[in-house]
């Protein structure tokens, strides 16, 4: 059972995934004053699944100067992790090893950063290595961040596993104690998702699509599948860790839509940042905050 939960749980993320783009490519185009996706079928609803279809059609581009064996494995690999970290999800049987839950997902975000270094050095591509370089270090540094608040959080509940943090939860949320951690935790959580203003992994004007240039159909799939299952996910452990830990609520729903349309409402309002500026905010302002943070959880402490 806990398999079929499993296999269920992924089916459910896949079919979210292609339905979150249709939206946000028809919030976008609205925020345009243009219609977006309309044609295929009712208001294009299944524009999603021909898109899918387009991509598992196309020519697979065999890159002959690459480090073939892991220039193939190593989306693979990227999507397997993404998918992987939604065992902390808490359906309805769950994993016995599940008991550290965060430190589960920890490891399978540092594995995601190895993926993306295998994929841009086994391409052998000058734009891809300089995507790399850009990617990792941004990752790494921000990876910090979401540690520290991951760490305060756990010292005031007392808890490495997500579903008894809601017991934190039962009579305030977290939110109201920790209000300054996650103004720095959606920060960080956009850095680490490369998602608008900090894009720059794939800053189109600048580095012709960053470290995936070389890769098309089925390959290129696995990377869109994964970075917009880790939005889902980042989404989904927001609203658990800070608001509401119950998923059988009206209100987790409700505010975990919220947070995947803020993630389309950004990148419809703000610009891409400049790379430096990115790692400068990290070190110099929001690092020493996040430190700082972790210091005064332990009086928070239940």
């Amino acid at each position: 059972m806990k398999m079929v939960n499993l296999l269920f749980l992924l089916i459910m993320v896949m079919l979210s995934i292609a339905f979150f783009t249709l939206l946000e490519r028809k919030i976008i185009g609205y925020s345009q004053s243009r219609k977006g996706p309309n044609k295929v079928l009712i208001l294009g609803i299944i524009q999603p699944i021909a898109d899918a279809i387009k991509l598992l059609t196309k020519e697979v581009n065999l890159n002959f100067n690459s480090n073939f064996t892991i220039y193939m494995v190593a989306p693979l690999m990227n999507i397997v992790c993404s998918l992987l970290m939604w065992i902390v999800f808490p359906f309805l049987l769950n994993f016995s090893f599940m008991k550290m839950s965060i430190l589960f997902m920890l490891s399978c975000m540092a594995f995601n950063t190895t993926a993306i270094m295998m994929m841009s050095w086994s391409s052998n591509s000058n734009y891809a290595f300089i995507g790399m370089i850009r990617s990792i270090s941004q990752l790494i540094s921000y990876e910090i961040n979401l540690m520290m608040i991951l760490i305060a959080l756990i010292v005031i509940s007392e808890q490495l596993n997500f579903l008894l943090m809601d017991q934190l939860q039962k009579y305030m949320p977290t939110v109201i104690i920790t209000f300054p951690m996650i103004m720095l935790w959606l920060i960080t959580v956009l850095a680490e998702t490369n998602r608008t203003p900090f894009d720059f992994s794939e800053g189109e004007s600048e580095l012709i699509s960053g470290f995936n240039i070389e890769y098309s159909s089925i390959n290129f799939m696995m990377l869109f599948l994964s970075e917009y299952s880790s939005i889902l996910l980042m989404s989904y452990i927001s609203v658990h860790v800070f608001v509401s830990g119950a998923t059988s609520t009206l209100v987790f729903y409700g505010t975990y839509s919220m947070f995947c349309l803020m993630f389309i409402w950004i990148r419809t309002t703000l610009p891409r940042f400049r790379y430096d500026k990115l790692m400068k905010l990290n070190w110099t302002q929001i690092l020493p905050l996040t430190t700082i943070l972790v210091f005064l959880a332990f009086p928070l402490k239940l």
